[in-house]
């Protein structure tokens, strides 16, 4: 399975590529920049060096208001009908993609994902990359099944967003164990009115990855419009006892 990944680099910068050792071979990670954001940080240039990975660049000459924007969605629509990948991924904290996003799911059927980084996007999906020289950082948990630490993490907070705790947490995570795990099924029963199963998987993963009730609404206001906001955080108030910190 092959992903795309195109990088709105004006708006996420370095942090948007976090995650990019974590690639699969054969994913395509497209990066478009300006002249006005063209600065890459050592930790992710450590990350892409340790990997072997260097992203396409596309950089904007023509400049005006929202213009890579428009550059990077006229790229998307064209490598959609190039069949180019399995999986699509904007990368970038700008909502205003949410009405280019619904256009490809309503018109040719594809969905498209907003992530702010690549490690979001990927998340839990990567089991095949190989594990890195360096070290894996001591306070992040493990999956059942394993999964390599990334390169060069700058915010031990971040893998712990990422990553539950599947046995003793560290003393920077929340500690869930022992609570019941929120489930797809959970999400439909508690939001009224009701959800598709898509919207409640994207409302799961903001719960999930978030480790508070602040991070999670601002995780929901990336995604949703505003009323649509208020009714999800009020409606999934019974999960914060196990999900998140008060």
């Amino acid at each position: 399975m092959s992903r795309l990944f195109l990088i709105d680099y004006e708006n996420v910068n370095s942090a948007g590529l976090r995650g990019i050792g974590q690639a699969a071979p054969n994913d395509r990670i497209i990066l478009f920049y300006s002249h006005a954001a063209n600065t890459l940080s050592f930790e992710i240039m450590d990350e892409m060096m340790a990997a072997n990975i260097t992203p396409e660049r596309i950089c904007l000459e023509h400049s005006g208001k929202n213009a890579l924007d428009f550059q990077l969605v006229t790229f998307l629509g064209y490598l959609i009908a190039k069949n180019i990948a399995d999986e699509y991924f904007i990368i970038s904290k700008d909502a205003g993609y949410q009405a280019a996003i619904a256009f490809c799911k309503e018109y040719f059927s594809i969905r498209v994902q907003l992530r702010p980084s690549i490690k979001s996007a990927i998340g839990k999906q990567v089991t095949q990359k190989k594990q890195p020289a360096l070290p894996p950082v001591p306070a992040a948990p493990k999956r059942a099944k394993g999964k390599p630490a990334a390169v060069s993490l700058r915010k031990k907070a971040t893998v712990i967003q990422l990553q539950p705790a599947a046995q003793s947490a560290p003393a920077a995570a929340v500690p869930r164990s022992s609570e019941p795990a929120v489930t797809l099924d959970v999400i439909l029963s508690l939001i009224e009115p009701r959800v598709s199963a898509e919207t409640a998987e994207e409302i799961l993963y903001c719960l999930r990855t978030c480790s508070s009730k602040t991070e999670f609404h601002n995780a929901l206001q990336q995604r949703f419009d505003n009323d649509s906001v208020k009714q999800y955080y009020h409606c999934l108030k019974p999960c914060y006892a196990s999900c998140l910190p008060d």
